[in-house]
């Protein structure tokens, strides 16, 4: 069932089942103030990703738009021409290229930059050119993931942490340690922040027992039963917290795709 939010003229939605809601009837263009994107963050704590279609943003104005939520990252890859503060992402040519990462159970599936010291809370990603079918993304909620673990792993893992690398993007991205459970720094809710693309080892456990276990965990972790898959429609901004989510951009498209991307830093994860 739709409920109202911010005025009468904005309705959100159930954009999934396991988390995402859809919001329309806002202009981030003209709606780009404190109080709005007050009530976006409060949708986005209880949701974990909003949809909001139809934004015609610029770059600029969509850089204008992430500094509301907090300071912004740049990111080691491509940058616009406009700003270094939004993220060039254009693909083509990536039908059944399916790379996967070292690890070989949810190789692609990961969390933004969880590489850094202080990685984004939030993205926002927008759509600005599209393939005429596929080039969708899958997103999972990881404080589900971490529920549905047995008591036994989540006791286990509940005070590991594990080494994030960066250096695919170059050989002075920096590398971290991080909880394997994180505490949401504003719910207070834990949610499994382990990923195939940026989580080499945990700390302390021999090679093969850490790769054993990060497997398991990587799998259980992209269930169908925690994903929302997202189907874009040119000018779609979708924002989701990397506290709670992990995604998965899908590989199954010829033609051209042009997104541009925002983050927002966070602190040290707890």
């Amino acid at each position: 069932m739709a409920e109202a939010a911010l005025d009468t003229n904005i309705v959100v939605s159930p954009a999934g089942v396991a988390l995402g809601a859809r919001v329309e009837g806002i202009d981030l263009v003209r709606d780009n103030d404190a109080e709005t994107v007050a009530e976006l963050r409060a949708l986005l704590l209880q949701h974990h990703l909003l949809v909001l279609p139809g934004q015609q943003l610029s770059a600029l104005e969509l850089e204008a738009f992430g500094r509301r939520w907090g300071a912004l990252l740049t990111h080691p890859a491509t940058k616009h021409r406009d700003t270094p503060y939004v993220q060039f992402i254009g693909a083509k040519g990536r039908k059944f290229r399916f790379t996967p990462g070292v690890h070989p159970f949810g190789g692609g599936w990961h969390s933004d930059m969880t590489w850094h010291s202080t990685p984004p809370i939030i993205t926002g990603l927008h759509a600005r050119r599209l393939p005429s079918s596929g080039g969708d993304t899958a997103f999972a909620n990881q404080h589900l993931a971490y529920e549905t673990l047995d008591a036994e792993t989540r006791q286990r893992i509940g005070s590991m942490e594990a080494f994030h690398t960066g250096k695919v993007f170059g050989p002075d991205v920096e590398d971290s340690v991080h909880p394997v459970v994180r505490t949401h720094d504003e719910t207070g809710r834990k949610a499994l922040y382990v990923n195939a693309n940026f989580t080499k080892y945990l700390v302390g456990l021999a090679e093969d027992e850490s790769e054993r276990l990060l497997y398991r965990l990587f799998a259980h972790a992209s269930r169908p039963e925690f994903v929302y898959r997202h189907h874009w429609q040119i000018n779609d901004l979708v924002l989701w917290d990397n506290r709670s989510v992990m995604h998965y951009a899908i590989g199954d498209y010829d033609e051209p795709r042009l997104m541009h991307r925002i983050v927002v830093q966070g602190g040290k994860p707890r």
